[in-house]
């Protein structure tokens, strides 16, 4: 068998199945934070802006019912959404599931 004894060939197949393993799980945890992280628009139209304040310039807009992902993060009645954006957490309704 290409000389390399069974033994070493099960610890190394051993560390490799642990490292998919653990690779495969830390990819999953990300991807379900982000999922938790989401938002239904409650507006007609709601302003995106640059940061957290009404000073701070409209970067876009997102209308009624739209689905959103936002980060964990709130500073003057603003949620930032993904790309730092910021939007006023008054006209942003969590999705089912959601633990942000």
């Amino acid at each position: 068998m290409l000389g390399i004894p069974v033994m070493k060939l099960a610890v190394i197949g051993g560390v490799g199945v642990v490292a998919f393993a653990l690779i495969a799980h830390r990819n999953a945890g990300a991807s379900q934070s982000n999922a938790q992280c989401a938002f239904t628009v409650n507006a007609d139209v709601l302003n995106v802006r640059a940061g957290p304040s009404t000073a701070d310039r409209v970067v876009g807009r997102l209308v009624q019912s739209q689905p959103v992902t936002a980060q964990p993060v709130v500073q003057n009645g603003f949620r930032q959404l993904d790309g730092a954006r910021w939007a006023s957490v008054d006209y942003l309704v969590a999705a089912s599931g959601n633990t942000c």
